[in-house]
C-alpha cells in the first residue's frame, strides 16, 4: 500500500487526512489569525479535531497534532479547489487565505498531544496482517510496502507522505475506501487509487487496526 493520503508529490496516505463536522462553524480572516504574530485560533477546528489535534476515532476525525505542515496545508488548498471533495471542509477551506492556511498548518504540525483513545485493536491474527502489509506488502495482490513511502513504522515522510502511525483507524479505512471508490482523488498519479483497489474489505480493516495500534509515531 502506497500513501494512504498524497502530498503534492502522500497523507494514509492515507491523512489527511482533515474533516469538519457538520453545522460547525465558518472560519474568516477575523475568527482564524489571532493578534499575535504565529498565534492562530484554532477554535473553529477543535469542534472536530480535538483540543490539542489529537483527533475523535470514532467520529471519524483525523489526528492533525505533528503532521507534516506541507501536507496539512495541502489539503487545505485541495479542498479550497474542489480536489478532495467534503462539503463543510471545503466551505472551510474557502474561507481561509493563503497565510491562514499556512499559519493553522504550521500550529498543528508543532503540536505534540496525547494520543486519543483508540477502539478495542483488532485481534491478534489481524494485527499481524496488518503488520505483513506495512512492512512487506503483498505480491500476490501486488500491493507494495505502506511503509515504503509512509516511512518506517508509518512515520510519514516530510514532503512525500503523512503519518500512519497512531491515527484513527475508522479514518483511515475510510480514507482508503474513498480512495478505493474513486470519491477521493487527490493523490499525484492516483497511486492510493491504485493501491487501494487491490485491497480486500479485510486488508483495509487490517492495515488500518495495525497502524492504530501503534500509538506512537514511529514506533
Amino acid at each position: 500500500m502506497t500513501r494512504l493520503a498524497s502530498h503534492g508529490a502522500a497523507g494514509f496516505t492515507c491523512l489527511l487526512m482533515l474533516a469538519w463536522a457538520a453545522g460547525a462553524p465558518a472560519a474568516n480572516s477575523q475568527s482564524v489569525v489571532a493578534a499575535k504574530p504565529r498565534t492562530v485560533n484554532a477554535a473553529p477546528c477543535e469542534a472536530c479535531h480535538g483540543p490539542n489535534g489529537e483527533g475523535r476515532p470514532a467520529a471519524p476525525f483525523p489526528r492533525l497534532a505533528g503532521q507534516s505542515a506541507d501536507y496539512l496545508e495541502k489539503q487545505l488548498r485541495d479542498y479550497a479547489d474542489g480536489s478532495r471533495n467534503n462539503p463543510i471542509m471545503q466551505n472551510f477551506a474557502k474561507g481561509l487565505s493563503d497565510s491562514e492556511r499556512a499559519a493553522l498548518s504550521t500550529y498543528y504540525a508543532s503540536l505534540a498531544s496525547p494520543y486519543a483513545v483508540q477502539a478495542a485493536p483488532g485481534d491478534a491474527r489481524q494485527l499481524a496482517r496488518g503488520h505483513q502489509l506495512a512492512f512487506e506488502g503483498d505480491e500476490s495482490e501486488r500491493v507494495q510496502a505502506c511503509n515504503n513511502c509512509h516511512g518506517p513504522g508509518g512515520s510519514g515522510v516530510p514532503y512525500s507522505a503523512p503519518y500512519l502511525a497512531g491515527q484513527s483507524a475508522e479514518y483511515l479505512a475510510s480514507a482508503l475506501r474513498s480512495w478505493q471508490q474513486g470519491t477521493r482523488k487527490n493523490d499525484d498519479g492516483q497511486l492510493m487509487a491504485s493501491v487501494a483497489a487491490r485491497l480486500s474489505a479485510a486488508d483495509i480493516t487490517a492495515a488500518s487496526s495495525y497502524f492504530a495500534s501503534l500509538g506512537t509515531i514511529g514506533k
